[in-house]
């Protein structure tokens, strides 16, 4: 079952999340710059000549630049080198001696002298340390969130097998992580427990944080990343096989491998015994693809041969068995890569071994195919896919150059999985399985995500990074197929569309390496001059491997792709000026501005208003900022998602939804590019709408009218002889995805006549029956009384209440918008909800001021319901389930209602008494 996490009720800290939104102005003669964060705090500096500072003031350097109090520390983690001579010092920081998650900052020097400093600072005050919950607790509220069969510690020796352990629940300050990218004034932090959850029945691993205090999930952050789809698996289990590795192994031996997709293919291999095995020990601590032979499991089962020649005759068969060998051929290409053209040794840089496997059922494993791949934060996992419809065994190699980047990803900015840091997360991936692919086989599709694996109609590929709109993502930072980032990440949002959004990041490297000119979907005219791919996949190496944070945003990835290509080209250089372009092609940030020394932001604009506000529309109005050189206009932000800009100080908004609140706010920016700080927010709610539908009717209704109409809650018997009649006072709750029953029943004067129906359902509530499956049943004309059908609300239903409208038409089915000779037309109500929701009222509806008072009981009931003072024997019932559906039907003759064949759940019965309708609510046990 799909659980939302909840709003965080948090401890109020001051966080300098790493980011482009403004530059300060600088009076410290040692910093050249500083970059501000959301909410106008440091993220990332830059220091001049002048700096005296050494890469061993760690100590004062953190007091100095960024205000670390007494009661904070960071501790060293981890110190890297790079190949342009630079050392890279990560540290940790720790609040009165409990780690802040994701707080990390990184000091960078060259020749011992400290060059910058970046990453993400809490400013942590009144700070609650002492837990309410113990580890235990917090764990056993993880695993009933989690809601598993079997976890891997079940186990313990496939855990060993996956250097897993059963997690005993790290105590850690975590952050506000819905406050991803939005401007701040302050940022709130909670105490946690952090588990590492591997549940293997069925299949899921990632992060859970636990409140220390009150119990409730904070986060979930995903180990498991997937291909394409979204969801965990939801049945069946994964057990690790028992068998010990074979310590029988002789010469490590080059061998011809015919591969599926990728010719024949020289790869390493090993003499186990009498046969040979695809284990590579000449790369870092080795390379090894098993054979999960289509079960749920990872075991130590090889794929074997004995002449190590491995032909296309052995292994092009309907096992797909070849697919291993472009699997353990893919991870050697992509260890070779990072190697050569990144000095990295394997992964984790610590010369990690590569496993993978392949043939692994993702059915069994409870997902709904076999259409996936992924990294489970210990080895690569293949399903062999569909086939047609969906795609070819998964080992291609992009897919393993992908997969395996996300392993690079945790050991390098580890940015978390939501919204743009997960967006990014994707894209990175992506990035590299096209290089790897560039590097091992040029000929292939580079820009083309996982076309030698697809499979299915009018799909050239899972993803486009030269043309991302063709398989359905954004080229453009908050344009066409943008996915708003403000909800809360679940896998069935696909954690605020990761793999969408991943298409902004994948279209810039695409400009950045071969170049594009053309306008984006904010209408911004650009002409990026390419700097090759070797040269682009160097800097984005580098800012995902030194800059990017935890929370990163695709500002932040501006600001420090930037900064990348001036460490490693110099600023002003032709890659300096194609990456900032590149930025500005996509929609983050301005275009290069000729080198220009500005660096002070304009101020932030002042009293926004909201004015003229309508259904659709409201005017936006503000003061005008200031700014050293001058202000070049506006961007204007409907909540955190761009809404457009303006060069005034006005800005007409449109396209609004009657009836809905929003938020807007205002940043201006000058020609440096320089943005500043967000203005204050207004808050709008757009007016009722107005909605006139069109006129229908029968002109003549004497000898052939509605008599009846059943739908959910709705039973509506009606005698006038009207060619229209307004019942829109009546309704009924219907969730989106669910099917329900409509029974129209006809009334003859005299002589039966064929009738023909139709029902239509303003889905969108845009005051018309005309769009796309609004038409919604119909039915030719007969003599057939009563008439029934099935009418499902689709899952893109607008929420609320909205307009049905039911016709029927002598010998003819009646269009929505006409008027015939003969027949009736009726209007009805429907409140549309969402999936699963349950609305849960009890109501009469009379023509008079009487009620009769009505008891139900027991209930609970388990087999009679009982219903006191009511006395019109013979009166008709009906009883509908908590989704609208009819389950039973009936005439109310003896006191009481036989319910015993209904399953456990809430119920609403309908009394109909001559002109009364009553429903009462009742909870079958």
């Amino acid at each position: 079952m799909e659980k939302k996490l909840p709003k965080i009720v948090t401890t109020t800290v001051v966080m300098l999340t790493f980011s482009l939104t403004a530059f300060s102005q600088v009076t410290d003669k040692r910093v050249s710059q500083k970059n501000l964060s959301e909410n106008g705090l440091p993220g990332l500096i830059t220091f001049s000549e002048q700096s005296t500072y050494k890469g061993s003031d760690f100590n004062a350097v953190f007091k100095e630049q960024l205000g670390l109090k007494d009661n904070q520390s960071f501790a060293k983690i981890k110190t890297e080198s790079d190949q342009e001579g630079y050392v890279h010092e990560k540290f940790q920081l720790y609040e009165q001696g409990i780690k802040v998650e994701f707080a990390n900052y990184t000091l960078h020097s060259k020749n011992g002298k400290l060059a910058s400093m970046n990453g993400e600072f809490y400013n942590i005050t009144n700070a609650v340390t002492m837990p309410k919950l113990s580890a235990q607790e917090a764990f056993n509220k993880a695993v009933l969130y989690t809601d598993a069969k079997q976890y891997l510690w079940d186990s313990p020796e496939d855990a060993a097998a996956m250097n897993y352990e059963k997690p005993k629940g790290e105590l850690v300050f975590l952050p506000d992580m819905e406050a991803q990218g939005t401007e701040r004034t302050t940022d709130k932090v909670n105490l946690a427990y952090k588990f590492d959850i591997y549940a293997t029945n069925p299949l899921s691993r990632g992060d859970l944080y636990i409140d220390a205090i009150t119990g409730k999930v904070l986060f979930y952050n995903a180990t498991i990343k997937h291909l394409g789809e979204y969801g965990h698996g939801n049945s069946k289990s994964v057990n690790v096989a028992s068998k010990k590795e074979n310590s029988n192994l002789k010469a490590i031996v080059a061998a011809n491998a015919a591969t599926r997709y990728s010719g024949t293919q020289t790869i390493q291999t090993t003499l186990s015994g009498s046969s040979y095995i695809l284990l590579d020990g000449t790369r870092g601590n080795g390379i090894q693809t098993y054979n999960s032979a289509r079960t749920a499991t990872y075991p130590t089962t090889n794929f074997t041969d004995t002449d190590n020649n491995w032909t296309a005759t052995e292994y092009n068969n309907t096992n797909k068995d070849n697919g291993a060998l472009d699997a353990h051929w893919g991870a050697e290409m992509t260890y070779d890569y990072w190697s050569a053209v990144h000095g990295r040794n394997s992964y984790d840089n610590a010369g990690a071994k590569i496993k993978s496997y392949v043939h692994y059922n993702l059915i069994a494993a409870g997902y709904s195919s076999n259409n996936n791949a992924f990294w489970n934060g210990s080895v690569m996992t293949y399903g062999d896919g569909s086939g047609t419809g969906g795609f070819d065994i998964l080992t291609s190699m992009d897919v393993a150059g992908h997969e395996i980047g996300h392993a690079v990803c945790t050991y390098t900015a580890n940015l978390a999985y939501q919204k743009e840091s997960g967006a990014m997360n994707e894209a990175f991936s992506d990035i590299w399985g096209a290089c790897i692919e560039y590097r091992a086989a040029p000929t292939k599709s580079t820009w083309l995500i996982g076309e030698d694996i697809e499979r299915r109609s009018g799909h050239a590929a899972l993803r486009s990074m030269s043309d991302p709109n063709s398989e359905g993502q954004p080229d453009t930072y908050g344009g066409t197929n943008w996915v708003n980032v403000n909800c809360t990440p679940t896998s069935s949002n696909d954690y605020c569309g990761v793999h969408t959004n991943s298409g902004v990041l994948n279209h810039w490297f695409y400009i950045l390496s071969i170049g594009k000119s053309g306008t984006n979907d904010l209408g911004n005219a650009y002409n990026v001059t390419g700097i090759t791919i070797d040269k682009a996949a160097k800097i984005a190496y580098r800012l995902e491997s030194v800059y990017l944070t935890s929370n990163s945003t695709y500002a932040n990835a501006r600001t420090s792709g930037i900064q990348s290509a001036i460490d490693l080209y110099g600023a002003g250089s032709a890659e300096v000026i194609a990456t900032t372009n590149a930025f500005y092609a996509v929609g983050v940030g301005a275009a290069y501005s000729g080198g220009s020394s500005d660096i002070t932001a304009p101020s932030a604009p002042t009293a926004l208003a909201a004015s003229g506000t309508t259904a659709t529309t409201t005017n936006l109005s503000w003061t005008a900022s200031t700014d050293n050189v001058a202000v070049t206009g506006y961007d204007i932000y409907q909540g955190t998602t761009l809404k457009g800009s303006s060069t005034t100080t006005t800005y007409a908004v449109t396209g609004l939804t009657a009836s809905t609140a929003y938020t807007f706010s205002v940043k201006a920016k000058d020609a440096a590019g320089n943005i500043s700080a967000s203005s204050s927010t207004v808050n709008v709610t757009t007016l009722a709408g107005t909605v006139t539908y069109c006129t229908s009717k029968g002109n003549d209704a004497t000898d052939e009218r509605i008599g009846k109409v059943v739908f959910g809650t709705i039973s509506n018997t009606s005698t006038a002889t009207t060619g229209y009649e307004n019942f829109t006072s009546v309704s009924t709750n219907a969730s989106r995805g669910t099917a329900y029953t409509i029974t129209i029943t006809p009334t003859w004067a005299s002589s039966v006549y064929s009738e023909g129906y139709a029902v239509f359902i303003d889905y969108n509530k845009d005051g018309d029956f005309t769009d796309s499956g609004e038409t919604v049943w119909t039915k030719a004309a007969s003599t057939t009384t009563p008439v029934t059908g099935s009418i499902t609300i689709p899952a893109t239903a607008t929420l609320g209440t909205t307009t049905m409208r039911i016709s029927m038409k002598y010998n003819g089915i009646p269009t929505a918008c006409e008027s015939f000779s003969y027949g009736q037309v009726e209007d009805y109500s429907i409140n549309i909800t969402a999936a699963g929701t349950v609305v849960v009222n009890e109501l009469i509806a009379d023509t008079d001021k009487a009620s009769p008072e009505i008891t139900l009981y027991p209930n609970p009931v388990e087999n009679e319901l009982n219903i006191s003072s009511f006395e019109e024997k013979g009166s008709e019932f009906t009883i509908t389930n908590a989704l609208g559906q009819l389950v039973s039907s009936g005439q109310f003759s003896e006191g009481s209602i036989d319910v015993s064949k209904l399953s456990a759940g809430i119920y609403f019965i309908e009394l109909n008494i001559g002109q009364k309708r009553v429903i009462k609510k009742f909870i079958k046990k």
